[in-house]
C-alpha cells in the first residue's frame, strides 16, 4: 500500500533526537564552508560559487538521464554575474532553464514556497515551455497534472511493465499540494532543518504533482529548505551528492513511499547525504584556491597558448578531475594541433611539473594536473561519527516526533 493511501497520511514520523544530531553536524560543516567562501577575494569567491552551481545544474539533470553541455551551463550561470553587454548567448534552452532554476533557488531561498513559484520552476526544467526560447515544436504541459490516467513510475518493456510507484489520482493533487504548502510555510519550521528538507522532498515526490520535472523541482525544494535552515544559500545542491548515489536514492524513495509513515531510514539517509554535500562543497572551495595557486605557477613558466588552453580545460573539470584523464587525442581535439605537436606539448607539461601521468604507456598515455588532491578528512570523520552514533542508538529510542498535521 502506498503511503498516501494510509489512514494517517500524511503524518510522517521519525526519531527527533537523531534528526537533531544530524542537523547539528550539517550546520557545523556548512558554516565552515560559508566561512571559507567569505575569506576568498571577490573573483575567486564568485568562481567558487559558479563551480558549485554548475555542478548542481549538471547533476540534477543527470539524475533524470539528461546530459547537458557543461560549457553552456557555465555560460548561463556566469552571465548572471556579468553586465548585459558582456553576456554570452546560450542557445540550449535546457541549459539556460536549469541554470536559472539553480540561481533562483539560491536568490529567493527566504521567500514563501507557493504554487506559482513551483509552476515557474517546473517551466524552467521543461525546455519546450520556455517562452523566451523561440523554439518551435511540442509544448509540454505545465501546472498540476489533470489527466485521468494513473501517474505511474514504471520500467520494463512494452506489454510487460513493472510499476514501481503510483501517485495519488490527479483530482487529488490541488488539495494535496495545498496541504503540503501550508505545512511547509507553517509548522514545518519547528523541525530540525535537515529533517524538514528530507520530509519536504519525500512528500512532494509522493504527490508527484506534475507530468514532468517532479524530480528536479523536488530537489530544488530540498535545497531551499536547507538554505532556510542555515539562513543563507547552502554552498552546494543536494543533487550533486544524490547523483553519486542514484540507485540508493531511488531505493530509499521507493521504500519511504510504501506501507508506513515511519521514515527514520529516509531521514537518516538524506541527512548523511546533506553532510556529504558539504564535504563536496569544501572540495570545490579548495579547488578554487588550488587553481589560483596553479595559474601563479603557470605564469612563471614557458607555456604556449595551446598548453594554456588545455590546462584551463583540465581545471574547469573541477575537484574530481578530467574524465578519463588527458591524452594526445583529446589534446588534438581541443587545440587542433597535430598528433606530434600534441605529444610534444604534453611531454613538455610533464617536464615542467604541471601535469603528471596517470598511465604512461605509449599511445595510451593519460595525464592529470599535478596539483594537490582535495581530502576534507575532517568532514568525512564527522560523517563517520554521525553514522556510528546513529547505529548505536538505533532501536533504543521510542521518542518520535510527527512532522505533519493529522488529516482533518
Amino acid at each position: 500500500m502506498y503511503t498516501w493511501q494510509l489512514e494517517d497520511w500524511p503524518e510522517y514520523r521519525f526519531d527527533f533526537t537523531r534528526a537533531q544530531e544530524c542537523d547539528r553536524v550539517f550546520t557545523i560543516v556548512a558554516a565552515r564552508n560559508q566561512g571559507a567562501l567569505s575569506t576568498l577575494s571577490e573573483d575567486p569567491g564568485i568562481e567558487a560559487q559558479i563551480d558549485l552551481m554548475v555542478d548542481a545544474a549538471i547533476e540534477t539533470s543527470a539524475i533524470e538521464g539528461e546530459r547537458l553541455n557543461r560549457d553552456d551551463v557555465r555560460s548561463s550561470i556566469r552571465n548572471h554575474f556579468l553586465n548585459p553587454e558582456q553576456r554570452i548567448p546560450v542557445h540550449d534552452p535546457a541549459a539556460a532553464g536549469i541554470a536559472t532554476l539553480i540561481l533562483e533557488t539560491r536568490e529567493h531561498f527566504d521567500q514563501p514556497l507557493t504554487a506559482a513559484m513551483l509552476d515557474h520552476w517546473q517551466s524552467l526544467v521543461i525546455p519546450e515551455s520556455l517562452p523566451s526560447t523561440g523554439l518551435q515544436g511540442h509544448q509540454s504541459k505545465t501546472g498540476w497534472r489533470s489527466h485521468p490516467e494513473p501517474m505511474q513510475i514504471v520500467s520494463g518493456t512494452v506489454g510487460r511493465p513493472t510499476v514501481h510507484y503510483e501517485a495519488p489520482p490527479s483530482q487529488r493533487v490541488p488539495a494535496e499540494m495545498h496541504r503540503f504548502l501550508d505545512w511547509y510555510n507553517g509548522e514545518s519550521r519547528e523541525l530540525p532543518g535537515v529533517a524538514r528538507a528530507a520530509i519536504a522532498h519525500l512528500w512532494f515526490e509522493t504527490i508527484h504533482p506534475y507530468e514532468d520535472g517532479n524530480g528536479r523541482v523536488g530537489r530544488a525544494i530540498a535545497d531551499k529548505a536547507l538554505s532556510e535552515s542555515l539562513g543563507e544559500p547552502s554552498a552546494i545542491s543536494m543533487a550533486a551528492v544524490i547523483s553519486r548515489h542514484r540507485k540508493a536514492y531511488y531505493a530509499q524513495l521507493n521504500r519511504a513511499s510504501k506501507d508506513t509513515l515511519q521514515v527514520d531510514d529516509w531521514v537518516e539517509w538524506f541527512g548523511q547525504c546533506a553532510i556529504e554535500s558539504q564535504k563536496m562543497a569544501a572540495d570545490a572551495v579548495q579547488h578554487v584556491i588550488n587553481k589560483a595557486r596553479f595559474w601563479s605557477r603557470v605564469d612563471q613558466l614557458e607555456v604556449n597558448s595551446r598548453q594554456r588552453k588545455v590546462l584551463g580545460k583540465l581545471l574547469e573539470a573541477g575537484p574530481d578531475g578530467f574524465s578519463g584523464g588527458m591524452n594526445a587525442t583529446k589534446y588534438q581535439a581541443i587545440t587542433k594541433a597535430s598528433k606530434a605537436t600534441a605529444t610534444r606539448d604534453l611531454q613538455d607539461l610533464v617536464a615542467q611539473g604541471l601535469i603528471e601521468p596517470i598511465h604512461a604507456k605509449g599511445r595510451h598515455a593519460r595525464y592529470q594536473l599535478d596539483m594537490p588532491r582535495n581530502q576534507s578528512s575532517d568532514l568525512l570523520e564527522g560523517l563517520r561519527h554521525l553514522k556510528a552514533r546513529s547505529e548505536a542508538t538505533n532501536g533504543q529510542s521510542d521518542a518520535h516526533q510527527s512532522s505533519t498535521p493529522k488529516p482533518s
